[in-house]
């Protein structure tokens, strides 16, 4: 190791690294569920060589300024807009996170102990995040009836206590304002759906029990035909989940390639703000963070764990559904930003509230934090994954990517090996034109995606392989679908659901 990667892997205090955002899988301790035993977080390739160092190290290649910035577009500049995937999938990419994993007593230490340290949330694709613990042991998550979750008054904020902290099954569906409002939305998508799919005559025990099959079905079929193809690319997608080129030896758990790297792409496809509605007439837009780190949290940006006023809900038409193609903002939904290797800026000064504010301004970045995070974890190389996961026919491709197959092929003065989160950005900037993800990283994706899917005995694919949705249309269901079925949209109103195949691709 250099002298300056070993000065960067060192800047910041352990208390820090095991507290703060990117450095760890925040939230409460929950148990594992029926269907895991053990829950550990493990290795996808355990044969392989951890990466060490590189140059630059975490603090020169995440820094603010740095070969990652990508600025601050405003609303206007379209250069960074990915056609592909809407906003809205960028958050659901972070619900989804939360659904999987929970890493609640993390060690960050050189030496990592990855059987130490357990994953508290079911490696499933369940709703644990939404359910909790269920009505019988965390009632306060429900309505009296026990069958429906409760809301706030007038349904437009989850329920909090006196402090304003929301009371959901998992705190960090509240961290910003977009997670906050999907985790409302499903929540709300579940009481609909016991009001509309169930059998009144059943009691409210087996009526609640319907509904929450019902709706972790249609969610399972939104991740696996909608999230994922978009993700990662219809091809790869399908073969992952038809051929399954991985699988677990025993329990199901969560692999550190994907967690702590490849399904990280969504902090590339964070844009610098967001429109949010437009009630009145009037456009609700918010920066992501405000432009001082240390700024107190208020009512100026998407900071969350704290009440929502009305005028700050979300419309989803500007998440879900087509692409707007006019100048008009208010015509149709927002696209996310490309995935690559630049990341906008306000993810590179992380505020307070996000980290705690003795965070040193180097280690604001989550950039700087991942790279990080992927040194402490002992992950491979890019390189050394892709050997492993690319089909040889691809292998040229690769070399195209990384030239000489150093960080000197995508970085200036870079050199040695490339940090999988890193390369994995790397190959959909290059690979799919910043699109989707490519090579390593959408096999990685795909693959973790495709074993949980199918290790898990309540899932929709091993209790009823041959299932279809009923919510949607025509055998389908995707998230302008579940919009349109939980809030009434009909007509005009409604979302229109896109194809898959006809969206942009590489």
């Amino acid at each position: 190791m250099d002298g300056s990667q070993d000065r960067d892997s060192k800047v910041l205090p352990e208390t820090q690294r095991a507290s703060g955002h990117g450095y760890e899988e925040r939230g409460l301790k929950v148990p594992p569920g029926n269907f895991t035993g053990t829950g550990r977080f493990g290795r996808m390739f355990p044969a392989l060589m951890p990466l060490a160092s590189f140059t630059p190290g975490p603090v020169a290649l995440g820094a603010a300024g740095g070969p990652m910035d990508g600025g601050s577009p405003p609303p206007n500049d379209t250069t960074q807009n990915n056609p592909r995937i809407r906003a809205g999938y960028t958050f659901l990419g972070q619900f989804i996170d939360h659904d999987l994993t929970l890493d609640a007593v993390s060690i960050l230490e050189r030496q990592i102990d990855l059987n130490a340290i357990h994953n508290f949330r079911t490696p499933a694709f369940e709703l644990d995040s939404l359910y909790g613990l269920g009505p019988s042991a965390q009632p306060y998550l429900y309505q009296p009836d026990g069958m429906r979750f409760q809301l706030s008054p007038g349904d437009l904020d989850l329920q909090r206590n006196v402090n304003g902290r929301a009371l959901i099954g998992d705190p960090r569906n509240d961290e910003n304002l977009i997670v906050s409002q999907l985790h409302l939305l499903f929540l709300k998508f579940h009481n609909a759906v016991v009001d509309q799919a169930t059998d009144p005559s059943l009691g409210a025990g087996e009526r609640f029990l319907r509904a929450q099959e019902i709706v972790r079905w249609h969610y399972q079929w939104i991740v696996a035909h909608e999230f994922l193809p978009r993700t990662v690319g219809k091809a790869i997608a399908e073969r992952a989940l038809e051929d399954l080129p991985f699988t677990y030896p025993a329990d199901a758990f969560m692999p550190v390639e994907f967690s702590v790297a490849a399904y990280r792409f969504g902090h590339s496809q964070t844009r610098p703000g967001y429109l949010i509605n437009n009630d009145n007439g009037q456009v609700a837009a918010a920066a992501l963070f405000p432009p001082d780190p240390t700024a107190p949290v208020g009512p100026g940006d998407l900071r969350g764990f704290k009440p929502v006023a009305p005028e700050r809900r979300v419309d989803w038409k500007f998440f879900f559904g087509p692409q707007n193609t006019t100048p008009n903002p208010l015509a149709g939904a927002q696209d996310s930003k490309l995935i690559d290797t630049r990341l906008s800026t306000a993810m590179l000064r992380l505020p307070d509230g996000v980290v705690p504010p003795t965070t040193p301004d180097a280690h604001r970045s989550l950039a700087t934090r991942n790279l990080q995070r992927g040194i402490d974890a002992q992950l491979p190389s890019g390189q050394q994954v892709a050997c492993k996961v690319v089909p040889l026919r691809d292998r040229l491709t690769e070399r195209q990517v990384w030239g000489a197959n150093d960080m000197g092929a995508a970085v200036p003065g870079g050199a040695g090996g490339a940090p999988l989160w890193f390369y994995v950005l790397r190959e959909a900037e290059v690979k799919a034109r910043g699109l989707r993800l490519a090579g390593a990283g959408a096999e990685i994706v795909a693959r973790t995606f495709a074993a949980l899917l199918h290790a898990d005995p309540a899932s929709q694919v091993n209790r009823d392989p041959h299932w279809t949705p009923s919510l949607g249309s025509g055998s389908k269901f995707t998230m302008s679908d579940l919009v349109n079925f939980t809030e009434g949209r009909t007509g005009a109103a409604a979302l229109a659901s896109e194809d898959v195949d006809a969206l942009p691709d590489a």
